[in-house]
């Protein structure tokens, strides 16, 4: 046996167990207060990952891939992202599947080499059937119009399969080079937008920060001779590849699902990096389409209320009363968007490891003392989730969890399209001694949002 099918033989024992979900504290530096400040700050997080060989007798693309594609039902297999067919683990080199660059390598960094991160980042490699790899070629990824070649999905794990009608479980292509087309089917097309997106934050210029390597700026763009002039044959210190309107659509139509996010804890048990659209695919619409913020603030404990905190304890502007950790006060905002319904609750600025409870109600109240805090969510209340923080911040949804909509839904509150929602988070003060009226009380409540669905 040689030394390449060694390596195989070894990683493909693994199980997916190596994967443990999103790290703690991993997305604690991330600021959303608006675009930029949200590509800075992430780009910071995802950067400078530790780069594996494409093809190599140690471990490299073929062995990451081979655990991060494997099939959910049938751990010997992998599933290749445009045919949908399970296929028995194979080492490098096989004749079964090969691997695509969802970002084709020839718009940027065309030639491999020890200081080439784009190539090999398993973030943007999926497992693919050679056939339809071929088919893509360099193809952008757009709908296709007219005139396409049908390249249909095999049925697995309940998804793919069927033919014959537009577009159905099929991939459809057109054309050639970068004025061709290529539509991914229904069940992956958003896992290749936000592999598309990734790299637009990832790479953004300058140098690897640990290895000195120098990277290109991916710039995801609708600008078809942008692309074509990325095609030089030479690794580039600027590229493209699209179309991003056609991939914010994929994004927003196939969410992240199980066998995504348990890709991407794979990758990152190698690589050290994260997905972050994965994670927190309400980021997409902050980043690319300036829809940062979602509803409206309300109920703050700054003073400029008629109910004032319970002790004199003001927080900052916007936020609820000060906390024993945190004089500004715990701050809650939504992002994301509400059709789909990809909202996102987080509250930051609470003590440390806090547990908080995510409030929803149907009306308000004037304002009335909450612990060391001011409640004004009133009506109908629900208690949409728990969350402890991590370093003072938590979110919901997270990954996983249903959407604010299908879980009001399952408590008995149908959000139906224009109603309004107040939320409000109430959490854990490890100091009971903190705010001597009422004494001893352990909670306090962060500012409201309300959003209009």
């Amino acid at each position: 046996m040689n030394s390449i099918h060694v390596i195989a033989a070894v990683c493909c024992s693994f199980t997916l167990s190596l994967a443990q979900g999103i790290p703690p504290g991993y997305y604690a530096t991330v600021d959303t207060t608006n675009a930029s400040t949200l590509r800075t700050s992430l780009h910071a997080v995802i950067k400078d990952h530790t780069r594996f060989p494409y093809t190599s007798s140690a471990t490299d693309t073929w062995d990451i891939l081979n655990l991060a594609s494997e099939d959910p039902s049938n751990g010997a297999n992998i599933i290749d992202v445009y045919k949908n067919q399970s296929l028995a683990k194979q080492p490098g080199g096989n004749n079964f599947y090969d691997r695509e660059h969802t970002w084709p390598n020839s718009y940027g960094f065309p030639n491999d080499g020890a200081a080439n991160y784009p190539y090999t980042d398993c973030h943007m490699l999926f497992l693919s059937d050679p056939g339809y790899n071929s088919s893509r070629g360099n193809k952008p990824y757009s709908t296709c119009a007219s005139g396409c070649t049908e390249k249909v999905t095999v049925l697995t794990n309940g998804q793919g399969g069927g033919s014959g009608a537009y577009p159905g479980n099929s991939n459809w292509t057109s054309g050639s080079g970068p004025t061709g087309s290529w539509e991914t089917w229904i069940g992956k097309r958003g896992d290749v937008a936000r592999a598309i997106l990734y790299a637009d934050v990832r790479y953004e210029g300058g140098f690897h920060s640990i290895t000195g390597a120098p990277e290109p700026d991916l710039v995801a763009t609708n600008n078809v001779a942008l692309i074509a002039a990325s095609n030089t044959g030479n690794n580039e210190p600027v590229a493209y590849m699209g179309l991003l309107s056609e991939i914010l659509v994929w994004n927003a139509q196939d969410v992240p699902d199980a066998w995504e996010r348990q890709r991407n804890d794979v990758v990152q048990s190698f690589q050290g990096n994260r997905n972050p659209f994965i994670d927190h695919p309400e980021w997409v619409d902050c980043l690319f389409n300036g829809a940062c913020s979602t509803g409206t603030a309300f109920c703050f404990g700054d003073g400029t209320q008629t109910h004032a905190c319970p002790c004199g304890n003001s927080g900052a502007s916007g936020h609820g009363c000060a906390n024993s950790a945190v004089s500004a006060g715990a701050f809650l905002k939504a992002m994301g968007s509400v059709v789909p319904d990809r909202v996102v609750l987080n509250i930051s600025g609470t003590p440390a490891t806090a547990l908080g409870i995510y409030l929803q109600g149907d009306g308000l109240v004037a304002g009335a003392t909450f612990g060391d805090g001011v409640r004004c969510t009133g009506g109908h209340l629900l208690r949409l989730a728990a969350k402890s923080a991590v370093l003072g911040a938590s979110q919901f949804p997270e990954a996983g969890d249903a959407s604010i909509v299908a879980r009001s839904a399952a408590l008995g509150d149908a959000i139906l399209p224009g109603s309004v929602r107040y939320y409000q988070t109430y959490y854990r003060d490890p100091s009971a001694s903190f705010c001597p009226a009422p004494t001893g009380n352990t909670w306090n409540v962060s500012n409201g949002t309300v959003i209009t669905w």
